[in-house]
């Protein structure tokens, strides 16, 4: 607004003929006016305005011939030129400035010039110190530089050299001095308004919390510093805010939404033609990759990762950027590493350490000094192996390298491992543990939680650990060091959801800022409709518009949730449950017929923990990759409903369950683990000769880890009164223009393959809902069908008031992005109903539920993260409020699933468990002639609380009243008679 102004009535002075002969008065009244707002535009950080109109002052100065007043002009844009990065330009006004100053005999302004151009050399010296690595002589002209504009009161001067002063001290890997200089710094340009030094302080600070694996704060002042990038149009440092995002999810595990990042950061750098950000890019890209291949096992990654690797090394050439050709010299002889080409590795990291230690870059040469490390323990050089790896823990030590310590204690812990050292190698399993442990605690989200411990081989180091605690313990048995492998066994599951029940336990809506709720708010509901118009047959270009769109509102809601967990004090009042020890789970989750089957899948070695009411064993499974080949092939198997051979499935119940069974046990509840989480174990053989399904005998359910499952169970108690109404259900809802004619078989949408979604009816479903309400009386049952099975209606109920909340309906599975997994209810023509209740809006429901069926495909499924299981809807109904889920592993026959709910509810209210229930249902499909494939009954499974009895007999109930009044009557008469006894002795 005042630019417009001031233009205007300047313009007007100018130009007006009338004007030209203005006396000395309006002249000096003119100036005074331009100097005053060019003040206001310089406090209100406005550095390109305030120096048009300085220039305009400084021409009525020079036209009045006021000397005092050409040289405040001058001294204003010498600092304003200081202000926006000219430092030459500032320089020639400050020159010129003294010598007016000097010919005027105005000292004061003469020591401020002379005091600001011998800042600008201190300055320039310090920089230059600094490229020829002199850096205790940088940082000594650094001081002076600050001490002088603290002297003449020059805040601008200040803040420029505390930050170029940090930068020294980054060069030194002295993170300790770099960031208070940075944090004054900041302070002092949000004072003046000056946006690029706070967008510069903010990437700098990034950066440092990212060296200390503090990776919340990280992306918040990394994305802080890219909105005022973005805002002051400075494209090079929007660039840079994008790669530095980029990275920090890497280190988190979010390789998809790392890679995102990063090109768009190189898309800006290849328009701009900055070849040495092009080269850092190519670098980071091809990590991802390298780590792609790590998590994957895909060779193809690896080559992939080389390919930008190489690209870099050649740009590299020409831009002569040591720090850069360290990192890919580094990643090269990783790769290699990792394609067993030990020789080549070994090559290019010699070659990276060496010019690591030229240039100082300690933090490189820890990661470099671990790498050799695993190469000569990969050549079975144990002990060179232990030296590099202490060297590598030695230098991580004085830099606080969380990110090299938790692999380089790992690495070491093998290699004493192989030397028989139990002890050291214990130590050290432990403290790299420790390490993650403490890096994933500073992680605000859950879902960043789980893909840091899943990825990068972090959770490696517990199965090691697992490993040589159960082998230790065989031949100490007295050491019970199998209590602490099943200790870490549990550290090593579900961590994340374990952490989310606890939050959902907590009502903290009330202490958050109501702002920041709203804005939570109006984010979900743009997502919500972005993700409906994906519904209306867009073009393959208009569906990456609003794919672009729709990340980049998932980018804000994530930003958003960051900040509300740092701004409110009710988060960091949370206590996270502790891990449930053996005795714990005996004591409060097991009775006499039920076993807890928890697996360890390992690389190398795997374990079975088997936990009844009175034992405790751990009994030896193949390595990862036989399982997973085992697993895989009989997945296959029991999915085609064409096969007839399920010989497979006798040896996978020879290999994970037969040598945890005994007598006494009746009911199973399996905790799996990788691969095991796809895999239903009714439909395992139970003998060779017969088709005998482990269902026979076994009642069956699941649960993410033993520790969540207590949490499951104590959330349900502490939600209050119990529901008054039995079910609420949504089947067979109208797909409007989309719903393409009738359809025997639920399909599974898929985002990523096609442009629109394409829902068949699923006219079973309504038979089903049909057919399960008549079980329940009308006053007791919500039923919605068609178009009123929409998400409206679910919103607007009082969910907490059912037991059972029942979909019968499409589903649509997002592995990539699990937010944005949803259960699909009616849909109107113009999409303003928007029918996807996505998993995101799941976590906001509030439920008392004890069971929610999901009748519908693949609800079982979602992003499967190492350790932390699969993420998908079914925990998000656990976090809103229900104590069990039943759900489906794949795409099952409409009919089918019609077939097994009738059935199951029709035991669930003859007084049944929701287990035992779910046994009989399949059992009967077992025994018809059509439906006894597994491929038809095997997919529906039940997780959480599952020997619930929802709908107790009450004749069984008050029976059991009855003996029990009978049975504590009896206890009282006999007691009452000896006491007789004893009195008339005592008589």
């Amino acid at each position: 607004m005042f630019i417009t102004i001031s233009s205007l009535f300047f313009t007007f002075y100018f130009f007006n003929p009338e004007l030209f002969s203005l006396n000395k008065a309006d002249l000096e009244k003119e100036y005074s006016q331009l100097f005053t707002f060019a003040e206001k535009f310089r406090r209100d950080g406005k550095f390109d305005e305030s120096i048009e109109l300085f220039e305009e002052s400084l021409a009525v100065a020079k036209k009045i011939n006021d000397g005092k007043r050409e040289c405040e002009s001058l001294i204003k844009l010498g600092l304003l030129y200081w202000n926006i990065g000219l430092l030459k330009d500032s320089s020639v006004h400050y020159e010129h400035a003294l010598q007016l100053a000097q010919k005027l005999n105005l000292k004061n302004l003469q020591e401020k010039c002379q005091k600001s151009l011998e800042i600008y050399r201190l300055y320039k010296e310090a920089k230059k110190f600094r490229s020829a690595a002199e850096y205790p002589k940088s940082i000594e002209s650094f001081q002076w530089a600050i001490d002088l504009s603290k002297q003449i009161g020059s805040k601008e001067h200040e803040v420029k050299c505390l930050r170029q002063s940090s930068l020294t001290y980054l060069e030194l890997s002295n993170l300790k001095e770099f960031s208070p200089l940075n944090e004054k710094a900041l302070k002092i340009a949000r004072y003046l308004n000056h946006r690029r030094e706070e967008e510069q302080c903010l990437i700098n600070m990034g950066y440092f919390h990212l060296n200390l694996d503090n990776y919340s704060r990280a992306l918040n002042c990394f994305e802080d510093a890219l909105v005022i990038a973005k805002d002051l149009k400075n494209v090079k440092d929007e660039s840079k805010c994008l790669n530095n995002i980029g990275i920090t999810y890497a280190d988190i595990g979010n390789y998809e939404r790392s890679l995102d990042y990063l090109k768009k950061a190189l898309a800006i750098d290849k328009h701009l033609g900055n070849d040495i950000h092009i080269s850092w890019e190519l670098n980071n890209i091809g990590e991802i990759f390298r780590r792609k291949g790590l998590h994957s096992g895909n060779k193809n990654d690896f080559y992939d990762a080389l390919g930008y690797f190489h690209d870099c090394l050649k740009l590299i050439k020409k831009t002569r950027d040591r720090q850069a050709e360290v990192f890919v010299l580094n990643n090269i002889g990783s790769v290699h590493s990792e394609l067993k080409k030990y020789k080549d590795a070994l090559k290019y990291f010699e070659s990276g350490y060496e010019m690591a230690e030229e240039i100082n870059y300690v933090e490189m040469m820890g990661m470099i000094l671990t790498n050799i490390g695993i190469v000569y323990y990969n050549q079975g050089n144990y002990e060179k192996s232990t030296e590099y790896n202490q060297k590598a823990i030695d230098l991580a030590l004085g830099i606080e390298g969380g990110q090299i310590l938790w692999e380089a204690y790992m690495e070491i812990a093998r290699a004493y491992e192989k030397q028989n050292k139990f002890k050291k190698a214990r130590e050290n399993y432990e403290m790299s543990i420790k390490t993650v442990e403490t890096i994933r605690t500073g992680i605000e989200l859950e879902e960043n939680k789980a893909s840091f411990l899943g990825t990068d081989k972090k959770i490696d180091a517990y199965h090691y650990l697992i490993h040589i605690l159960v082998n230790f313990s065989q031949s100490h048995p007295e050491e019970e060091c199998n209590l602490e492998a099943f200790n870490y066994l549990e550290r090593a599951k579900a961590g994340a959801f374990l952490d989310s029940l606890e939050l959902s336990n907590v009502n903290i809506s009330p202490r958050i800022d109501s702002m920041l709720q709203n804005k939570e708010k109006e984010l979900m509901k743009d997502i919500s409709k972005l993700y409906a118009k994906l519904a209306t047959e867009p073009s393959s270009e208009e569906k990456n518009v609003i794919d672009e769109k729709l990340k980049s509102k998932e980018n804000d809601l994530e930003t958003l949730k960051r900040e509300i967990r740092i701004k409110s004090p009710a988060y960091a009042e949370i206590n996270y449950p502790e891990i449930i020890s053996l005795q714990e789970a005996q004591r409060e989750l097991l009775d006499s017929k039920t076993a807890f089957f928890a697996y360890c899948i390992g690389k190398e070695h795997s374990y079975a923990f088997v936990i009844t009411k009175k034992d405790f064993r751990i009994f030896p499974l193949p390595p990862r990759e036989n399982i997973q080949r085992q697993v895989s092939d009989y997945l296959k198997v029991i999915s085609d409903k064409e096969n007839k051979n399920f010989v497979l499935g006798y040896e996978l119940f020879r290999t994970l369950v037969l040598p945890g069974l005994d007598k006494n046990i009746k009911n199973i509840i399996f905790i799996p683990d990788d691969i095991l989480h796809f895999l239903p174990f009714e439909t395992l053989i139970t003998h060779k000769e017969k088709r005998d399904w482990l269902i026979k005998d076994y009642k069956i359910a699941y649960a993410p880890s033993i520790s969540s499952l207590r949490e499951i169970i104590q959330h349900k108690k502490s939600n209050g009164p119990k529901p008054r109404m039995d079910i609420l259900a949504f089947g067979d809802p109208f797909f409007g223009p989309w719903e393409a004619g009738d359809n025997g078989k639920d399909i599974f949408q898929d985002y990523y393959t096609s442009n629109a979604f394409n829902f068949f009816r699923l006219k079973y479903s309504g038979f089903e809902i049909d057919k399960i309400s008549s079980l329940f009386k009308k006053r007791k049952r919500k039923i919605f069908r068609r178009e009123e099975a929409s998400k409206e209606q679910l919103i607007n109920h009082s969910l907490d008031d059912y037991k059972i909340i029942h979909f019968a309906t499409h589903s649509i599975i997002d592995e990539k992005i699990p937010a944005r997994s949803s259960i699909v209810l009616s849909l109107d023509e113009d999409l303003t109903q928007d029918g996807f209740l996505q998993m995101r809006e799941i976590y906001n429901l509030k439920l008392n539920s004890d069971l929610v069926t999901l009748s519908s495909c693949q609800t079982g499924l979602g992003e499967f993260i190492k350790g932390e299981g699969i993420e998908g809807i079914n925990r998000a109904f656990f976090y809103a409020g229900t104590s069990s889920v039943l759900m489906s592993l794949w795409a099952v026959n409409d009919q089918a699933s019609y077939q097994l709910m009738e059935r199951f509810y029709l035991h669930l209210r003859s007084s049944e468990s929701i287990m035992s229930a779910l046994r009989k249902a399949k059992l009967e499909l077992i025994d018809s002639n059509t439906l006894s494939h597994p491929y038809y009954w095997a997919g529906f499974i039940v997780s959480g609380k599952a020997d619930e009895v929802i709908f107790p007999n009450p004749i069984k109930k008050w029976l059991f009243f009855g003996i029990s009044f009978l049975f504590v009557a009896g206890i009282i008469s006999v007691a009452m008679k000896n006491r007789r006894k004893k009195l008339k002795i005592s008589f």
